[in-house]
């Protein structure tokens, strides 16, 4: 499942301005993570992560967990 598990994607929807808690599809998991790819760029986005991981860890974990899947079934539904 995790073959499209790609760590700038994850950062990417990490950091987007989205709830984690919201209905998300696929497509709008893709179409998240290229637009904020664009809007911070991959540095970024991993810049971005970094300061949530060390104000708020206890967040940043919940989240990322979130991401990561999200970012799995997302790209993994593209290859089926």
């Amino acid at each position: 499942m995790e073959q499209h598990l790609d760590p700038t994607r994850c950062m990417a929807l990490f950091v987007a301005d989205v709830s984690s808690t919201e209905p998300f599809d696929a497509g709008a998991v893709r179409d998240t993570v290229e637009h904020t790819l664009r809007r911070y760029g991959e540095d970024g986005c991993y810049a971005r992560a970094a300061e949530v991981f060390g104000d708020r860890p206890e967040v940043a974990e919940r989240r990322i967990r979130w991401a990561r899947a999200s970012v799995a079934q997302a790209y993994d539904a593209m290859s089926v």
